[in-house]
């Protein structure tokens, strides 16, 4: 919680904490920072994982059987007429994703707002959560998208990943 609180008090931008739970992706945290839209689904929504940015980032380092056997469960339903809705292009856009370390959702979910997500990896290597950021898409984009949030979330996914693998899952404490 206290870095995704940091993450949207430094964007000022929505960020949140997701998990994959039974082919859908679950907000476990979420923050609005100062400037953020209200579009945001509450604590435990379900979503679905292939329309999301954090989602993408899961699904990306999944066993491909194990997306084939969510898209078959789940299908790819569209929430907006950019959400991908075809298999053969989901794939193509998780390999994408595997490349280059991060995930995009632009407007597949709300129309108007671009987010950012990025695979936290566990111990043994697994991904099953991810952060990210999201804003209207007219300030999400560019050099600050390119470079300023995507070194602020893959820097914060390598201290949480750090943390998780020492064991070290509390603040420090305040002096």
């Amino acid at each position: 919680k206290p870095k995704v609180d940091e993450i949207a008090r430094e964007t000022e931008e929505r960020a949140q904490f997701i998990v994959e739970e039974h082919g859908y992706g679950v907000y476990v945290h979420r923050v609005r920072g100062r400037h953020a839209v209200k579009t945001d689904p509450g604590i435990g929504k379900r979503m679905p994982i292939h329309a999301i940015s954090a989602g993408k980032a899961i699904l990306a380092h999944m066993p491909r059987n194990r997306v084939e056997e969510i898209v078959e469960r789940r299908g790819l339903p569209p929430v907006t007429p950019h959400t991908i809705t075809d298999e053969d292009e989901l794939f193509e856009e998780l390999e994408r994703v595997r490349g280059r370390g991060y995930a995009i959702n632009d407007e597949e979910t709300v129309e108007g707002l671009r987010a950012v997500g990025v695979p936290i990896h566990s111990r043994d290597g697994r991904v099953t959560s991810a952060l990210s950021v999201s804003g209207p898409t007219h300030r999400v984009k560019g050099e600050w998208l390119e470079h300023d949030l995507l070194d602020l979330l893959l820097g914060t996914a390598n201290e949480l990943e750090l943390n998780v693998a020492h064991g070290d899952f509390l603040p420090p404490e305040a002096p």
